[in-house]
């Protein structure tokens, strides 16, 4: 949201980048991508009346094609080649996880962040159907 001032902060990363209005439409923190499992209104964060609200924990179904995660390094060690040196092809596989994983922001709906955009508007930004559709 353009018009409100960031209001609401997420837990458990601690970041204050949403307002009201647009708190209840994202399961995920817009600054550093980590779930949110509760919001926490400004007014509360200052001892004022309110509640906390608690995220309700879903699961997201993924392709069980990759057993490794993204997000965590491999810890495999390279072999001993004939010639003395480490396969150091452990970092090529980091350095093409992490392109992935960047390629995979950038096609994500910025407002939920679990559909791929699919609906762009006039001044350029995309969402998902359903965001846009909000």
């Amino acid at each position: 949201c353009a018009y409100k001032r960031a209001s609401v902060l997420v837990k458990p990363c601690g970041h204050m980048v949403v307002c009201e209005c647009c708190a209840p439409l994202i399961k995920k923190c817009v600054h550093c991508r980590a779930h949110i499992d509760s919001m926490v209104p400004f007014s509360v964060c200052c001892g004022g009346p309110g509640e906390t609200t608690e995220m309700p924990n879903e699961t997201v179904e993924e392709s069980s094609a990759s057993t490794v995660s993204p997000g965590e390094p491999i810890t495999l060690t390279g072999a001993l080649m004939n010639n003395g040196s480490r396969d150091t092809s452990n970092s090529d596989i980091q350095k093409l996880q992490q392109q992935l994983q960047d390629i995979k922001e950038q096609t994500m709906c910025p407002v939920c962040l679990d559909r791929l955009k699919n609906m762009i508007f006039l001044c350029g930004h995309g969402t998902c159907q359903m965001c846009g559709d909000r």
